[in-house]
């Protein structure tokens, strides 16, 4: 009798040492955790980030788990009720007129309106003018594209062949600059570029990075085009975030940064993959998308539909909790000696001897 339970006992672990091996590496439960949202527009509540605040909840407000957070609820009325004041707005748009720089969209617009009246050009020209006259740090790439905007009002730029896509680019560059958005390469292709323009007046050299620019501004808006052009790197990935924009449109950030650029770096091999499926792998972060590119998505939809369907057995999912943490903390090596240990338990030997004294006769 002990020795039937015994080889039960060893068939059992057996058979859960193989399934949590299967498990681990097949469907990767362990670590697909929906994001909570609820931490990271509190961070940027408290820098006084309201429009980022938003932007960020509204994403995940699309998904079950969070329209019933009560906090994400409560969060989210508090920050349109910022945002939807006579006072805030007004404040924001005299902040873009005047510095040509804002964190909202409003004073965002109103700083690029001033951009293409001359008005914005002047200004930032002044501005660095009376650093320089003062002795004080001069912003060598703010005054470039100054520059270079004077010129594309001045309407030299027959190659390009339309003044507002330059001035277009050049304001959200001007804007990108100002709110600390334009990453390095980009500062030294505008610094390389304006010694050229200077000399010949032509806007040439630009019209690829003043093309993308503007294609993205018109896909996503200037809040966006500003966030995705500062995790560019050099002109091929601001291209492929061009793509990204067109299939993703103002989710694109959102996307972007909870996949940890995977996004961009993978658009190939995710381009088959419905977008509704994209958007549920954000949800779990970069785990989502490594999961979703390592299994695909038919297995990736499996996992997430058995971890909701295995949380609910047992008294408040304990089953499923107790699955969770065997698949944490038992490491793969463990696992394979269980299973080849039992396995040598299981062996039926006597077979083996009962043959081998058969062949012997």
């Amino acid at each position: 009798m002990f020795k039937f339970i015994f080889k039960v006992m060893a068939a059992l672990v057996l058979f859960a040492s193989i399934t949590l091996l299967y498990q681990k590496h097949k469907y990767d439960y362990q670590s697909l955790v929906q994001i909570d949202p609820t931490i990271e527009t509190e961070r940027l509540i408290a820098k006084n980030k309201y429009a980022d605040a938003q932007e960020y909840l509204d994403y995940f407000m699309q998904f079950d788990y969070v329209k019933e957070m009560a906090k994400a609820q409560t969060l989210k009325r508090l920050i349109d009720d910022k945002r939807a004041s006579y006072t805030y707005k007004k404040e924001k748009i005299i902040e873009g007129v005047t510095t040509g720089k804002s964190d909202e969209l409003s004073g965002q617009i109103s700083a690029i309106a001033s951009d293409f009246f001359v008005i914005g050009d002047i200004r930032d020209l002044y501005i660095e003018g009376k650093h320089y006259l003062n002795k004080e740090k001069v912003d060598k790439v703010l005054l470039s594209l100054s520059a270079i905007g004077l010129v594309a009002t001045a309407g030299s730029i027959v190659t390009l062949g339309s003044t507002s896509v330059a001035k277009s680019g050049l304001s959200v560059m001007k804007v990108a600059r100002k709110t600390n958005k334009i990453p390095q390469w980009l500062e030294k292709y505008i610094l390389k570029s304006a010694k050229e323009i200077k000399k010949t007046k032509n806007l040439k050299r630009l019209k690829p990075l003043l093309k993308s620019i503007d294609d993205i501004y018109k896909k996503v808006g200037l809040k966006l085009t500003l966030d995705l052009l500062s995790v560019s790197t050099d002109m091929k990935t601001l291209s492929s975030i061009g793509k990204v924009s067109k299939r993703y449109g103002k989710e694109s950030k959102a996307l972007i940064a909870l996949s940890k650029g995977k996004i961009i770096k993978q658009g190939s091999a995710l381009k088959g993959y419905k977008v509704k499926t994209i958007k549920l792998a954000s949800s779990y972060g970069e785990n989502g998308f490594k999961s979703l590119l390592k299994n695909g998505e038919k297995n990736f939809l499996k996992s997430v539909k058995r971890i909701k369907a295995y949380a609910k057995v047992g008294y408040k999912g304990e089953i499923w909790k107790v699955f969770m943490w065997l698949l944490k903390n038992i490491s793969d090596k463990l696992l394979v000696v269980l299973s080849i240990f039992t396995a040598l338990i299981l062996f039926p030997y006597q077979l083996l001897f009962k043959k081998k004294a058969e062949g012997a006769l």
